[in-house]
């Protein structure tokens, strides 16, 4: 038999770890977004022809608009729950394409540059695994990480 100060703190528990995988949600479900548009963006670069440019473009609007609130979204989780490697890997990735973008775009004066092919070959990567980690996540490490901290996986 349970007093009602156990039964507080156990609600407590289970709230805090309800709040906490509400936010590895958050994370994921974020970092999932940056990975689709990052590839869907290189795969029109890489694929659509000058004349056929801005109608392809137009598809991307809205989801561009999203895109840096998404990003934020996901960096400011990882930052909040750094003790998960993987949302740390994420960011720090993130990061350094960002820093190899914006070296590119600067770099665009000088005559030796990777070509561009190779340069979107990185994108396509780079979204393919950034959106490959959160499927695992919303696949197995819920549930998993539901288990660790005792509490039904449903």
């Amino acid at each position: 038999m349970t007093t009602p100060a156990q039964r507080a703190e156990i609600a407590a528990e289970e709230m805090e770890s309800e709040e906490s995988l509400r936010r590895l949600d958050r994370a994921y479900g974020c970092y999932a977004y940056v990975g689709l548009f990052i590839m869907a963006a290189a795969a029109i670069v890489m694929h659509v022809s000058g004349e056929n440019w801005e109608g392809y473009a137009i598809g991307l609007i809205l989801p561009a608009l999203l895109f840096p609130v998404a990003l934020v979204v996901a960096f400011a989780q990882s930052a909040r729950l750094r003790r998960h490697r993987i949302l740390v890997v994420l960011g720090l990735s993130t990061l350094f394409l960002v820093a190899l973008t914006v070296a590119g775009v600067f770099r665009r004066c000088c005559e030796e540059r990777p070509s561009e092919r190779a340069s979107y070959a990185v994108f396509v990567l780079y979204g393919a695994a950034v959106a490959l980690v959160p499927s695992w996540w919303f696949a197995a490490g819920r549930w998993r990480y539901r288990k660790s901290l005792g509490s039904n996986p449903h």
